[in-house]
């Protein structure tokens, strides 16, 4: 691959509060360590309700050349945040002229080059198969009969699903990715998919026994079998994942130290930050001088928008929690 910043898009979300800190820190190490891919656009979206981003926040988008666009979908699901991925992608994929899209959360940390993000000719699609929870193994595993009924609404057979190797267990599941990070060509028009097999599912109502209610991460690789993609692997070194809960788990020095973009989940929030942060001097040194010059995650929104955001938190719940009790579980 040419050492040139690939024609690709990066997509965030971001809205007040907490994520507010998260995504500007993800955009800065992008910036910073990205290598290649630091200085290609970004579009960070806000596609809900909400009170408005910080001015400091616009501010900081500002200096990092980062576009923010901000509307309100059309979304029946409004109080499941994770659907705001969907709407931002799609969004972006109509306005976009850039090939490839590629999906950055905001709990990301990039700690290097991530130089294997990137589409070979003829590939439509690359992710990392992380870990295997909330796949299914095939025929007797605790999730095969809920990813039976999802293929079912989405309309593709189960059998029909190709298979992938989780990076963590090892394990052969069916097409099954870690949607933190993944890049795909923005030709295939795959998030207008994704989003329409995403609120199929939501109206079909669906619950896991073993992950609970609308969880949609498989809804990703089933996607890209439905239409027929041509896709490849990410190196688990581009989706690490990290977490105070999962800590004796994931803290491999060297495996941490090969990572390029570290999915830290809740790794920087003042609790486990001490820990965190050694983990970070003993395997990512540079990385992690830079992070105690900014200290751990904190939510700086100001004190009516949190009282607007405890708000919406406590109506978007009582949504959930009515939504969950209309679920079949499987």
């Amino acid at each position: 691959m040419e050492s040139k910043t690939p024609d690709i898009t990066f997509v965030c979300c971001i809205e007040s509060g907490f994520l507010e800190a998260q995504t500007l820190l993800m955009l800065q190490s992008l910036r910073r360590w990205g290598g290649r891919w630091a200085q290609a656009p970004v579009i960070a979206v806000t596609p809900r309700f909400g009170p408005p981003l910080a001015p400091q926040t616009r501010q900081a988008l500002e200096r990092l050349q980062v576009e923010h666009l901000s509307f309100q979908a059309p979304n029946p699901y409004a109080w499941k945040a994770f659907l705001n991925k969907h709407y931002a992608l799609a969004a972006v994929e109509e306005r976009s002229t850039s090939p490839w899209i590629g999906w950055l959360d905001s709990d990301l940390l990039i700690t290097d080059e991530p130089d294997q993000l990137f589409l070979e000719p003829g590939m439509d699609f690359r992710a990392c198969p992380a870990d295997g929870i909330g796949a299914t193994t095939g025929p007797g595993d605790p999730m095969e009969n809920y990813w039976r009924e999802v293929c079912q609404v989405v309309g593709i057979e189960i059998e029909a699903l190709p298979w992938v190797t989780t990076e963590v267990e090892n394990s052969k599941v069916r097409i099954y990715f870690n949607s933190g990070v993944f890049i795909y060509r923005r030709s295939t028009g795959l998030s207008q998919q994704h989003l329409a097999n995403t609120l199929k599912l939501f109206d079909a109502r669906l619950a896991s026994q073993v992950t609970g209610t609308y969880f949609t991460q498989h809804l990703l690789g089933i996607t890209v079998a439905q239409m027929g993609l041509s896709w490849g692997c990410l190196p688990h070194s581009h989706n690490y994942s990290t977490g105070s809960k999962k800590y004796p788990q994931w803290y491999i020095p060297e495996k941490l130290r090969s990572a390029k973009i570290l999915h830290y989940h809740n790794a920087m929030w003042p609790s486990f930050w001490p820990t965190f942060l050694q983990c970070m001097q003993d395997t990512h040194p540079a990385v992690a001088t830079w992070l105690a010059s900014i200290g751990p995650m904190q939510n700086h929104a100001a004190l009516p928008a949190r009282l607007f955001n405890r708000s919406l938190k406590f109506l978007r719940e009582r949504k959930s929690s009515a939504y969950s009790a209309s679920c079949s579980v499987l």
